[in-house]
């Protein structure tokens, strides 16, 4: 007995497309939506069956099913892939051809055309600093070098915090807070220093 839409002949194929677009439509997300699907598949065939549609006819309405809802889900993938893919297949080689702004040590203390007497007192300066803070946060700034390691956002995040001075500010200074604990208004660092928390873990 042939099927209300005469299918058969193209059962295999809508099998087949039923299982590429479930495939890509989750990919990546086996999640609740996808057990919703199956769900969802299940009682479509089990219903259409009582209501006496043959087994070709259902995968055939399933498959048509599966497609309406796919386009949308496939159409916001191919514009993620088309607006990712391509910009990290050429960062490569944009990162050789875009100019980088650096100041180097040498040129760093001077680079206001100031004198060698103030270039001096800024080096010195810089380094007092630097000594300074390894006293004051010796485990905030080995923390942080560890975390470093770990999370990319920080290395990116110190990266651009002293755009054409970064070089060198890297070198000297770890403006790295690692908290421990806060203390009503305050917050309280690994080498246990308090800052007062005005503006949401922005200590001062």
């Amino acid at each position: 007995m042939g099927g209300y839409f005469n299918m058969e002949a193209h059962t295999a194929f809508f099998i087949k497309s039923t299982v590429a677009l479930y495939l890509m439509s989750t990919l990546g997300e086996m999640n609740q939506r996808c057990y919703c699907w199956l769900a969802t598949g299940v009682l479509l065939w089990k219903g259409m069956s009582m209501a006496g549609m043959t087994s070709d006819d259902s995968v055939a309405v399933i498959a048509g099913l599966l497609f309406v809802r796919s386009v949308p889900i496939l159409y916001r993938r191919v514009l993620t892939i088309a607006a990712t893919y391509p910009l990290a297949l050429s960062f490569k080689y944009l990162k050789w051809i875009i100019p980088k702004y650096s100041i180097t040590e040498d040129n760093f203390f001077n680079c206001d055309g100031c004198s060698p007497e103030v270039a001096e007192r800024r080096r010195k300066a810089i380094k007092d600093m630097s000594e300074s803070w390894k006293k004051k946060y010796p485990k905030c700034q080995e923390f942080s070098m560890e975390l470093k390691k770990m999370i990319s956002d920080l290395r990116f995040t110190s990266a651009r915090c002293f755009p054409a001075f970064n070089s060198v500010i890297q070198d000297y200074l770890d403006p790295s807070m690692a908290l421990e604990r806060t203390e009503g208004v305050d917050v309280v660092d690994l080498d246990g220093n308090k800052s007062m928390d005005i503006s949401g873990s922005y200590g001062v």
